[in-house]
């Protein structure tokens, strides 16, 4: 693949760099400012593909970035009461990486950041930082928990555009917090990034360096030896598969742990193992190296797919994440009695809910996830932002919508007085996962029941996680298959979920969503059977989650628009015979609405 970018031009004026910027399109204005908030930050194309695999950045899709930048900059300036923050500032492994970490750094500059990268650990990043300053990889889990593993920074910004295809690129930002930015602030930038006439950037600034990558696993180590023994990892063979450069910082985890980690570097397009995977080649590999393990990850480290190779029958079995996660927690709660408070997105497998003493459903994206971790903290909440959450706690009766901080505190009060010591398990269908472990500390002189919410105090005992954090769950996962647990005795055969996607623009994922608000309460037909038309709601009341179900079947379909791409996302759970049958007609009569 070749890569070029249309050469723009900076006047220097006294140390500043200027770029004047020309007048926006609506369609550029819609990119910066979309009609469906995203889940996770920024993301857009940035490349135009070309003829022979080649991609050409031009100056307007530049020009957007920069816009985004300084209003970030900006932004989270105002949020955070410091006159010289701190911001790491990391990004993937993507051709435009570098380039623009370096314009976002000399924004920041401007702005009077404190700036750091990633302290160039691996043979790579050592030679490569020779020949690019502006080198500073890292996976965005780690990097978003660095925002509270490090005293001195206040802002975490990643480069990157996940799972989205090459041509493409984005921003993640974590401001004190690692709970992505959303709500009022995320909508702050956006109207912002439109206002810009000129881009300010200052020319010669200093770089401080840490390295987050090895206090991140010492932090995952320290949580895991509370879970499980990890022993029986040593001499073991691990395959890892970074669909996009070569995951340092997980090599270095299952390193620390003993494994023998064989990478595999080459790159993958589309970046996603969930929907990309070269069998035969996996295959190959895995019979080659006579490893019974792989992980396969996509570009910031935070989707994952596992591999199983069982040498004695010569076959792969692949482990989507729903399936993986749902094992591991039953396995935890079943075979070595860990409680864990099972917090999921709505459209995440629902097989360990039975298992869980208490399970909340959320939106999708850690934006939600990370509000319950910080809610039952007591941790203040930006008013605007919770309001945009979605956040349930099932009961006998039911899904609840919890309303406030306080109902989700109350919720944790309900726990059994046996258990001192609980383990939140934060996790969505994609890979993302994040363990927390919280002390329950409770007040013996308040015996009072119609104030149980005042009888605990949750402590977390490590500093609390409130993003994606899978490399917990792959040390995990990889010691249960290396201690002989079979996944599959842990989930019920009987249901299966699987999923879909409708291509569709902003404009027509509204369509699809204001038709089925309009018909709430009434049925939806599929095949010869009848669906009731319900819904998830954000706190405020606006409908966001799209929920069908049929309660003589016991099947569940969830729809909703795509925060990272151009779609409306539809996810089924069922009887294993049916759900393939209802997802085709039910995505038929979904493409039908919006053509």
């Amino acid at each position: 693949m070749i890569f070029e970018q249309e050469p723009i031009y900076f006047e220097n004026k006294g140390g500043i760099d200027v770029l004047f910027l020309p007048a926006l399109t609506p369609a550029m204005e819609s990119m910066l400012n979309p009609l469906i908030p995203p889940t996770s930050g920024l993301r857009m194309k940035i490349y135009e593909e070309r003829e022979n695999s080649q991609y050409f950045m031009p100056k307007e899709k530049q020009f957007l970035f920069f816009r985004a930048f300084r209003a970030i900059s900006e932004v989270a300036k105002e949020q955070i009461s410091k006159s010289r923050p701190g911001v790491l500032l990391v990004s993937d492994d993507r051709p435009s990486s570098s380039y623009l970490v370096e314009i976002f750094a000399k924004i920041l500059a401007y702005d009077g950041y404190q700036i750091y990268f990633q302290t160039p650990a691996d043979p790579l990043a050592i030679e490569t930082v020779k020949t690019d300053p502006y080198y500073s990889r890292m996976g965005t889990p780690h990097a978003s928990a660095s925002v509270v593993l490090f005293d001195e920074v206040d802002l975490v910004i990643v480069i990157t555009a996940s799972h989205n295809e090459i041509d493409w690129n984005g921003i993640k930002i974590y401001i004190e917090r690692s709970i992505p930015i959303s709500g009022k602030v995320m909508k702050a930038i956006s109207e912002k990034s439109l206002t810009y006439t000129e881009i300010l950037g200052k020319i010669d600034f200093q770089v401080g360096y840490l390295d987050a990558n090895a206090r991140n696993n010492e932090y995952i180590l320290n949580i895991l030896q509370e879970i499980m023994d990890l022993s029986i990892l040593k001499g073991k063979k691990v395959l890892l598969w970074p669909y996009m450069g070569l995951a340092p910082e997980l090599q270095d985890l299952f390193s620390r742990v003993g494994m023998d980690v064989i990478v595999v570097p080459e790159d993958m397009e589309p970046p996603n193992p969930t929907v990309n995977i070269d069998l035969p080649k996996l295959t190959d590999l895995m019979r080659k190296h006579q490893v019974s393990v792989a992980i396969l990850l996509d570009t910031d480290r935070d989707r994952i797919v596992f591999a199983l190779y069982h040498m004695e029958k010569d076959e792969i079995e692949i482990f989507q994440p729903n399936t993986l996660y749902t094992a591991m927690h039953n396995i935890l709660t079943q075979e070595f009695g860990i409680p864990i408070v099972n917090v999921r997105t709505i459209p995440s497998d629902p097989r360990a809910d039975s298992h869980a003493p208490l399970t909340f459903t959320t939106g999708v994206g850690y934006k939600h996830l990370g509000m319950v971790l910080n809610s039952a903290l007591g941790y203040s909440l930006e008013t605007e932002q919770f309001q945009t959450g979605i956040l349930y706690l099932q009961t006998p009766e039911g899904y609840r919508k919890c309303t406030s901080p306080l109902e989700i505190q109350t919720a944790f009060a309900t726990l059994p007085p046996t258990i001192t010591k609980v383990f939140v398990g934060l996790w969505e269908e994609s890979g993302g996962h994040t363990f927390n472990i919280l002390d329950i500390i409770r007040d013996p002189s308040n015996s009072d029941a119609e104030s149980q919410n005042s009888l605990i105090t949750l402590r977390p005992r490590f500093p609390p996680i409130g993003d994606k954090y899978p490399a917990e769950a792959l040390l995990i996962l990889t010691a249960l298959i290396e201690s002989g647990y079979n996944f599959h005795d842990y989930v019920d055969a009987n249901i299966a979920g699987t999923r879909a996607m409708i291509q569709a623009d902003d404009a027509r994922k509204l369509r699809i969503v204001e038709h089925f608000t309009s018909q709430l309460g009434q049925t939806f037909p599929v095949g010869d059977e009848l669906f009731q038309i319900s819904s998830f709601e954000q706190i405020n009341g606006t409908t966001a989650i799209i929920h069908l179900y049929n309660t003589d079947t016991k099947t569940d379909v969830y729809f909703r628009p795509s925060g990272t791409g151009p779609g409306v996302r539809i996810y089924i759970f069922g009887p294993k015979s049916k759900i393939d049958r209802y997802l085709s007609l039910i995505q038929n009569k979904i493409d039908k609405l919006i053509n």
